[in-house]
Order: C-alpha cells, then structure tokens, then sequence
C-alpha cells in the first residue's frame, strides 16, 4: 500500500516517522525500506527510508544512530548525498 502511493507522487526517496517496523534493511521487487526503530503496534520511535527505482542502486551505508535517528548515503559516479531522518518532537499525551 505504501508503494503505491509513494509511486503515483513519483518520489524515489521518502523520509518516514512513527513507524512500527523492525530495524533493518527490507528489500523488494524495485523498492526497500531502511528501518530505525522498535517493533510495536503503537506507531511510535521509529523512522525509516523509502527508496525505490534508480536511487536504489546508490544506496551505500545505512545507519542508525538511535531509534529516532537514522542516516541513509548516497552514492553515485558524480555525487554524494547524506539524508538524515530526526522527527519532530511532540508533547507526549498520558492518558489516565
């Protein structure tokens, strides 16, 4: 679901925040996503990448610096790129 819509807004590169995904790297067919994070239900602390079609082969280093924090490089023949992905904070809410 995602895919698809990323993909009729024709973007290659997508920062995402309040995920719910495992760290790591998920590769598919022509897109993947780089996951900083916990895995919960909540939509909480995590931050990922969405990269798909021609930025996929440029992919070099991904790291993650906290759970809220991640780094996606970029490499091509005539460029270098860092993409840094640090949500905004927010007022946490108690519920009680």
């Amino acid at each position: 679901m995602l895919h698809s819509e990323l993909s009729n807004l024709d973007f290659n590169i997508a920062a995402l925040q309040e995920t719910w995904l495992e760290s790591g790297i998920q590769k598919f067919d022509n897109f993947a996503l780089f996951n900083s994070g916990l895995e919960s239900k909540k939509h909480e602390f995590g931050c990922d990448f969405y990269v798909s079609g021609e930025l996929l082969k440029y992919d070099k280093d991904f790291k993650i610096i906290t759970k809220r924090i991640c780094c996606l490089r970029l490499k091509a023949k005539w460029f270098s790129c860092t993409q840094i992905n640090v949500p905004e904070p927010t007022n946490e809410i108690t519920e009680g």
